[in-house]
């Protein structure tokens, strides 16, 4: 009867162990890969910024698993408020170019990064006001099916009247 009860319990222990998710290590070569993968995504976004194109902008952003953004200080809780906001930018632009000074992602998961970045930027307004910026942005990146996509983004910048 001692045995039975003995088995029993290392088969409820394998059981509970074995079906807890366990913590995972990326190698560097996994993290190597994750920096990359990001990285490119990014500049896809930055493309879509410097051609004022909405729609693809807006791709890079989940769909499905959108948590927040915020600009300055401003919250933005909902996938299609952020992404209104944004067309409402835009035409507000004659043309903007976003050039990045540096990419920072650290692998969190395999499926998970945060990314830092500094970009310059200039922006052409419909009023004749040009504007330069230092800019950042902070993102949280998920690898959905689809590929990389944005949970959060924050950014900020300090603007430079030019005219």
């Amino acid at each position: 009867m001692k045995s039975f009860f003995r088995c029993l319990i290392v088969i409820f222990l394998v059981f509970l162990f074995g079906c807890q998710k366990q913590q995972q290590t990326l190698t560097e070569a996994e993290k190597e890969a994750v920096k990359k993968e990001v990285k490119e995504q990014f500049n896809k976004l930055v493309s879509a910024l410097n051609q004022k194109n909405a729609e693809e902008w807006s791709e890079n952003y989940s769909k499905d698993e959108f948590l927040s953004a915020i600009v300055s200080t401003d919250y933005y809780a909902t996938r299609s408020a952020w992404v209104d906001l944004i067309k409402n930018y835009f035409s507000q632009r004659e043309r903007q170019k976003v050039e990045s000074v540096e990419v920072r992602v650290t692998a969190l998961t395999p499926d998970l990064a945060l990314m830092t970045s500094e970009e310059k930027s200039e922006m052409w307004l419909t009023g004749g006001k040009d504007i330069k910026s230092k800019h950042v942005f902070t993102m949280i990146w998920k690898k959905e099916q689809g590929g990389w996509k944005i949970l959060h983004s924050h950014e900020s910048w300090i603007d430079e009247q030019i005219n």
